[in-house]
């Protein structure tokens, strides 16, 4: 065991695995880093000691990647996503109060699976879509954050329905998940979430987070734009399918 960790050798080398695939996915996708660390960390922590852990390197891995992403960020489009989120977000917070989570989570990642599943096979029209499509995604996508902190997901779904290029659809979604970590994070520290363990934790994930993030930013860099947005219709297909198998054998062992 190593005290200032808490975990055992093979705790360790596992987590690093895992956390090394999900910042390389991070830095190609520009989302994913959460779906993956949740799937695959508990295996060795409790959700609890996740959530903290993931929203500080999710904050890292977008300051890291946000000197190349400013002139591609849609503005306007991500102004009203988060104004939207922000209103949606308390009534995701107050559904997950009174409604058990695991139905909420399973019913939002059976969505992504199923739409992603469509698009995939449809080869559906791209178009742009308009100012009020944006502001109820955005509500919608605050709702998902607040009941089952899947949004990165969800608004992944979102931009692969539109014909943004991929360079702003994943500049966008990097600065979008920024802002909504700041807002998470700041709830969390506040809390007392962040202790000794978990700064640690941190600190030691640090290169490896930037060793992926790099790696996948420079993957992205030579990927064609058509390939991209395919890539992510798998990616969602395959982060939904783990979601809803961990969920459904973390219930019925």
């Amino acid at each position: 065991m190593i005290p200032l960790l808490g975990l055992s050798i093979t705790d360790l080398v596992w987590c690093g695995t895992v956390l090394f695939v999900a910042s390389y996915i991070r830095g190609y996708s520009g989302f994913g880093f959460t779906a993956v660390l949740m799937s695959g960390l508990t295996i060795s922590l409790p959700i609890i000691e996740i959530v903290p852990l993931s929203i500080a390197l999710e904050l890292a891995a977008s300051s890291g990647q946000a000197r190349g992403i400013f002139s591609d960020i849609r503005w306007k489009q991500l102004s009203i996503l988060l104004t939207a989120g922000f209103v949606g977000t308390p009534i995701g917070v107050y559904l997950l109060g009174i409604l058990p989570e695991d139905p909420l989570r399973i019913s939002v990642l059976a969505f992504i699976f199923i739409s992603s599943f469509y698009l995939i096979f449809s080869h559906k029209r791209l178009r742009t879509l308009p100012s009020l499509v944006h502001g109820l995604v955005g509500f919608a996508i605050g709702i998902a954050n607040g009941a089952t902190a899947l949004s990165g997901l969800v608004l992944a779904l979102f931009f692969s329905l539109t014909d943004e290029k991929a360079t702003r659809m994943r500049a966008t979604m990097i600065a979008y998940l920024f802002v909504a970590d700041v807002w998470a994070g700041g709830f969390l520290a506040t809390s007392g979430f962040y202790d000794g363990l978990t700064v640690h934790r941190i600190l030691v994930s640090l290169p490896l987070l930037g060793l992926g993030v790099w790696l996948g930013s420079r993957q992205f860099a030579s990927t064609d734009p058509k390939t991209f947005r395919a890539v992510v219709l798998w990616l969602l297909l395959i982060l939904s399918a783990t979601g809803l198998l961990f969920v459904t054998t973390a219930n019925f062992p």
